[in-house]
């Protein structure tokens, strides 16, 4: 990295470990950082279930967080001469508000500014690492099989044309058994499941087709992997085996919040996506226009808006929610505790904030008009929940 440019870096925390990767603008590609001597990877002085789960008043130990991402931000900066952080990406195993509460505080309490961070699940850390790849290995989709103690977790990721619209879809299928699970446990070895491995392997690849098979997790030794089993893996397909994905696929994503190219056009239906658009009617310089508040395919955990609007004689606001098959039904909210003002001088703050991908919480606050109109006060508070 040039010296004096901003640090792009994505982190991965896991429940010992956090890697990171960062982008290298002579290299064009990112780069895993050595962040001890032989391993990519920081062993975290406290588990993370343990960080997250606090102490008696159940509060996550941000202060404890704050010092390990800090930690890793600080020598990445030092190795890469960085003077400034440009944009920083989170990623961890449980994608729930706890965890990304979390994870937020912390990056603020280290000083990392609003709109430099953002936090995804590891499923869509994987979707931007793979489709920032060359077309020819995403084409025809991709597979990550993901082996940890519970089993291997295999998610299927594949562009979909319809209606003119491009998809990203998600397709997961999981594989358990007791023995895959004591060679998860490395009670026993990858060679002494190498038959059921290849079993498992074919059966799946035999209804899908891909273009790159991608093996990470505990469970594989990517030193050394079961020879009939590796073949299987490369057959008909580019295969890449590593424990630094995540945290490179959450690199490629914070370059995704200054360029936003690698799913500019695409809805991106993963499971911690936002299923539906959420739209408005408006009026602007005396046009009708629909304005659009969330769209499809965002992250539900940084889909938060606040929105003023100055309104007619109305009392309800109506919300057009799209699904993803481009339909559309109304969401009527009754707006009517807040007095209406004669002259256009109804001004209300609409915020909405999703607390999972099916669910969100509006409020509707009257703002009032600037020295003319003091503001009454009147809050209107709506939960939505949005079906599959």
């Amino acid at each position: 990295m040039e010296q004096g440019k901003g640090l792009i870096i994505g982190i991965d925390i896991d429940e010992d470990n956090t890697q990171a990767g960062y982008y290298d603008a002579k290299l064009g590609t990112v780069v895993s950082v050595n962040l001890s001597k032989d391993k990519f990877e920081y062993k975290n002085p406290v588990a993370l279930s343990e960080i997250l789960s606090g102490g008696e008043d159940g509060q996550a130990d941000v202060a404890c967080l704050s010092r390990i991402l800090g930690t890793v931000i600080r020598e990445t900066m030092r190795v890469t001469d960085a003077s400034e952080i440009e944009s920083v990406c989170v990623t961890l195993p449980d994608f729930d508000m706890k965890s990304l509460n979390a994870v937020k505080d912390a990056l603020s309490l280290i000083g990392v500014k609003d709109k430099r961070w953002q936090i995804i699940s590891r499923q869509e850390s994987f979707a931007y690492y793979a489709f920032s790849q060359k077309k020819e290995l995403y084409q025809t989709g991709v597979t990550l099989m993901n082996y940890d103690e519970e089993g291997i977790h295999c998610e299927r990721l594949l562009l979909k044309k319809k209606d003119g619209k491009e998809y990203l879809l998600q397709e997961r299928e999981d594989y358990v058994s007791d023995s895959v699970i004591s060679a998860g446990r490395k009670e026993m070895s990858l060679t002494d499941i190498e038959d059921e491995l290849c079993n498992f392997t074919e059966k799946y690849f035999e209804k899908r087709v891909v273009s790159s098979a991608y093996l990470t997790g505990k469970g594989f030794d990517v030193e050394s992997l079961p020879p009939r089993f590796a073949k299987m893996i490369i057959t008909r397909r580019k295969a890449f085996v590593g424990q630094n994905l995540y945290a490179k696929g959450a690199c490629y994503a914070a370059m995704d919040i200054l360029s936003g190219s690698v799913f500019k056009d695409v809805v991106v239906l993963l499971e911690d996506r936002i299923k539906v658009g959420i739209e408005i009617d408006i009026s602007q310089f005396g046009q009708p226009k629909r304005f659009r508040i969330v769209r499809a395919g965002t992250n539900w955990y940084m889909a938060e808006r606040t929105v003023d609007f100055i309104l007619d004689d109305y009392r309800s606001m109506i919300l057009n929610i799209v699904t993803p098959d481009n339909k559309m039904y109304e969401e009527v909210i009754d707006i009517s505790e807040i007095p209406y003002r004669e002259g256009k001088t109804t001004r209300v703050s609409f915020n909405i904030k999703f607390t999972a991908p099916d669910r969100c919480y509006i409020s509707i606050k009257d703002k009032g008009f600037g020295d003319f109109v003091k503001s009454s006060g009147k809050v209107v508070y709506k939960e939505l929940e949005f079906s599959e």
